[in-house]
């Protein structure tokens, strides 16, 4: 185990660096690259913030494969740093839920119970004891989800709701108190570039536009996937974090680049 506290911020990213490397030549098989380097994008952030007690998540699980390699990853930087990841995973089970009547979800996409959940009750028996399946609809989730987040920062989400409606639903989960975050929260959406129909007036990017005109001090910064070489890679900013807003001081610098 890495004594991450006893890293100097050059140690740091070198080794994030080269793991990034080793992620995506097969070195190091984390499961899916865009869930692993995006994760790592947020322990490397904890690294320079000093926390260790993290949160990561994804809503819209289906089968399981995504939160499977999405624990597979944080199994990884539990063990390499000794790091508290908690792992969710949001469904309700059922598959898609009725939608607008328009546009906005996508019917030349998708439709009315599509992606039901095969078999949750294998799919919990395979998962860590520190992961955690919730069957139940997203929006009604939220609080519940923000208690779970008194004692840990979210450091990476995965969005893959498909539909408008169901991703405005579940976009509340990033506009808890800011001490709930990393500084900036690294997110996956997966359903926004994916098709010839997908666009800003429709479906997961017309979510994310929408949560940025109604939030001042929240905003989620996108495309970012040339730089960052991350499919579908997004970043909350939580613009009111203590950090952010001087109140607190990381233990190094925020200088930190694409991995």
């Amino acid at each position: 185990m890495r004594d991450w506290l006893g890293m100097t911020q050059m140690e740091c990213r070198d080794y994030f660096l080269n793991l990034g490397q080793k992620i995506r030549n097969g070195q190091v098989d984390l499961g899916r690259h865009r869930y692993a380097l995006s994760l790592a994008h947020g322990v490397w952030q904890a690294i320079h913030c000093g926390y260790d007690r993290l949160a990561a998540i994804e809503l819209g699980v289906f089968y399981g494969e995504g939160l499977l390699n999405l624990c597979k990853a944080a199994q990884f930087f539990r063990d390499e740093f000794g790091f508290d990841i908690q792992v969710y995973g949001f469904d309700n089970g059922r598959g898609l839920p009725a939608m607008t009547g328009d546009h906005r979800d996508h019917p030349e996409l998708f439709h009315l119970g599509e992606f039901p959940m095969p078999d949750e009750q294998a799919l919990r028996a395979s998962l860590p004891e520190w992961c955690e399946l919730i069957i139940g609809d997203v929006g009604e989730a939220i609080s519940a989800f923000h208690q779970c987040l008194q004692d840990r920062r979210l450091a990476f989400a995965a969005f893959d709701l498909d539909l408008y409606s169901s991703t405005v639903r579940a976009l509340p989960m990033l506009a808890g108190p800011p001490e709930l975050y990393l500084p900036a929260v690294p997110l996956y959406f997966d359903d926004t570039a994916n098709g010839i129909s997908q666009c800003d007036w429709a479906g997961e990017r017309l979510a994310v536009l929408e949560f940025n005109q109604t939030h001042a001090m929240r905003k989620i910064s996108w495309p970012l996937e040339s730089r960052y070489g991350i499919h579908n890679f997004f970043v909350l900013q939580v613009l009111d974090h203590p950090i952010r807003q001087g109140k607190e001081k990381p233990r190094f610098g925020f200088q930190l680049g694409p991995i």
